[in-house]
């Protein structure tokens, strides 16, 4: 009971400190997320290439379960609805990348970083498996983060200016 306790209060003491150095301004959330795929099988001998429309990337797919797909879609919507986020993502047939870009003022930014997060972990035929990225401030990178879906690194700068704060954070 006392970790879930200490739990919440770093998650708050780190969204103070993100609003703090987000003072009224915007930040712009940039999360990388690669998933992995469970009970997924494919072999390499079966991959094609295929063409996604929207970036026009090109992207080599190894037969994956409709489910997975539609997951990572319904993912990849409801950031784009909730978030008005900008994303892009690579499909390969072991894993896939999504990076979202949200923009995102100081006082919400933590309740919206925890959120997809959560929305990530939901995917019932894929697993989170990293997760990196930064909020930037206006030109400047002012936090980074990374890890797994059970704990989070994040450092920033202190408020002197000179030190940086590393704060560990379970998910």
């Amino acid at each position: 009971m006392m970790q879930i306790k200490l739990g919440f209060e770093e998650w708050r003491k780190l969204g103070k400190e993100i609003e703090r150095i987000a003072q009224s301004e915007e930040l712009e959330l940039i999360i990388s997320m690669t998933f992995g795929f469970s009970g997924v099988e494919g072999s390499e001998n079966e991959e094609e290439e295929v063409e996604e429309h929207e970036h026009h990337h090109h992207y080599h797919i190894t037969e994956l379960p409709k489910e997975v797909f539609e997951e990572l879609n319904d993912f990849m919507e409801s950031l784009k609805t909730k978030y008005n986020a900008k994303v892009d993502h690579h499909i390969h047939g072991d894993h896939a990348g999504v990076v979202a870009s949200v923009m995102v003022n100081g006082k919400d930014a933590i309740n919206v970083f925890r959120n997809i997060i959560d929305d990530a972990k939901n995917c019932e035929n894929c697993v989170l498996a990293g997760v990196d990225g930064e909020f930037h401030l206006g030109n400047d990178v002012s936090v980074i983060f990374f890890g797994d879906s059970y704990k989070l690194t994040f450092i920033l700068p202190a408020p002197d200016g000179r030190r940086l704060i590393i704060s560990e954070v379970n998910t």
